[in-house]
């Protein structure tokens, strides 16, 4: 293993060490609910109401960021499996459902968070400093609960801004 990479993964277990050792329940659960707004069941949520309330000014948006949502899915599943990271802390979750959850490199919620500021900033800029700020918080927060390592939030937030912004080009490609 290069030099370079151990040391990087050296840096990522104290991180996580360090956060995982701080019992602060308020902070616990503010995070918690910071995190879950990059899940896959507040995301689908959010957009079938932009599709129901907003059709007509949101259609668009809606089909370029569910395209960029099965585009990540797809390189995730593949990094996931091709590393083979495990996540800092034993993770229970549904694996049966998804077992390629139980992997940690890159993070699905830092992809999907930025993913989507990418989309919306780029189509409406004056939000950038809020989508930014929404998106760094629950990368922060998937490292906080010991859910992920530094570098699976900034590879997944990486993938979100390449895979957002190439979604947008391309609807802007074919739109009429």
């Amino acid at each position: 293993m290069p030099n370079f990479l151990k040391k990087q993964i050296e840096i990522d277990r104290k991180i996580s060490t360090y956060f995982a050792s701080d019992n602060n329940r308020f902070l616990q659960l503010g995070f918690s609910v910071i995190s879950h707004l990059g899940s896959g069941l507040v995301f689908i949520s959010i957009l079938i109401l932009l599709r129901i309330f907003f059709y007509d000014s949101f259609s668009q948006i809606v089909l370029c960021i569910l395209l960029a949502e099965i585009a990540g899915l797809f390189v995730i599943i593949i990094l996931r499996y091709a590393t083979g990271r495990q996540r800092p802390c034993v993770y229970h979750n549904r694996f049966w459902f998804n077992p390629w959850n139980k992997y940690s490199f890159p993070s699905h919620h830092a992809f999907r968070s930025f993913m989507v500021a990418t989309i919306l900033g780029m189509k409406y800029p004056v939000s950038i400093p809020f989508l930014l700020l929404v998106a760094v918080s629950i990368g922060f927060s998937r490292i906080y609960l010991s859910k992920h390592y530094l570098t699976d939030v900034i590879a997944g937030a990486f993938l979100g801004i390449l895979i957002g912004g190439w979604a947008y080009v391309l609807m802007q490609l074919s739109a009429p």
